[in-house]
């Protein structure tokens, strides 16, 4: 008998998984669109199963391989089925789309079994060995969302198939990397507690803008602190 308190974390996390089948659907349909919004929706239902979790005290093993098995679907693949898409449907590369497309979907299920060997459940939330899945669908989303609204409302066509097809192949090296990433609380911890929530209401306000732009800021910040701290460590 599964007690209670294991229902609501373990419920969210199957619609995270439902999110990534829709998304999937959506992208084979040719509607990048309702693709990328399902991929969204499934990171708020990955946030969330998490903080239930915490809230309940109902972590477990199950939850936590459950979980990555869901975020192999609405990050792994979902994502790489949208680079499949996109590809196919743009002029150029036709001989890349598969190996691009797998090698997200590949690198993405490979940080999973990482995270999962080297992690046990717990309501601790530590840094990462590699980017995170869900920031490498980021990655592959947020541009796409960006250049989609610009397009709309300012009629610039800023769509780059070399620029994707050079961010999402970043976001697989990045995800199989062993690049320390911090949380994101740590990374945007500059903002003061008390304008937290107007932070995050903005950032909601302007997702079709602000996703590209706090994702690459997220890598950035990483990113510089690695190189940065290794370049010490080499003039010592």
């Amino acid at each position: 008998m599964v007690e209670r308190k294991y229902i609501a974390p373990n419920a969210i996390t199957a619609a995270n998984m439902f999110l990534g089948y829709l998304s999937i659907t959506a992208s084979i349909a040719g509607d990048f669109s309702k693709a990328i919004w399902f991929i969204i929706l499934a990171m708020v239902c990955d946030g969330l199963d998490g903080k239930t979790a915490r809230k309940l005290d109902a972590f477990s093993e199950f939850g936590k391989e459950f979980d990555s098995f869901c975020d192999a679907i609405s990050f792994g693949l979902a994502p790489g089925i949208l680079v499949y898409s996109v590809l196919k449907s743009s002029d150029g590369m036709k001989s890349f789309v598969i190996p691009i497309s797998f090698i997200y979907a590949l690198c993405g299920v490979m940080r999973l079994v990482k995270f999962n060997i080297v992690t046990t459940a717990s309501s601790e939330k530590d840094d990462f060995s590699g980017m995170p899945i869900p920031s490498g669908a980021s990655v592959v989303c947020s541009y796409l969302l960006f250049v989609e609204v610009v397009k709309t409302n300012f009629g610039m066509n800023l769509f780059s198939i070399e620029v994707f097809v050079g961010l999402t192949l970043l976001a697989a090296i990045l995800m199989v990397s062993t690049i320390p990433f911090k949380t994101p609380d740590k990374v945007f911890g500059f903002v003061p507690k008390k304008l937290t929530i107007p932070f995050i209401v903005l950032i909601l306000v302007t997702l079709k803008y602000s996703m590209f732009i706090v994702t690459c800021y997220y890598i950035l910040v990483n990113l510089t602190k690695f190189f940065t701290e290794r370049s010490k460590e080499d003039i010592e």
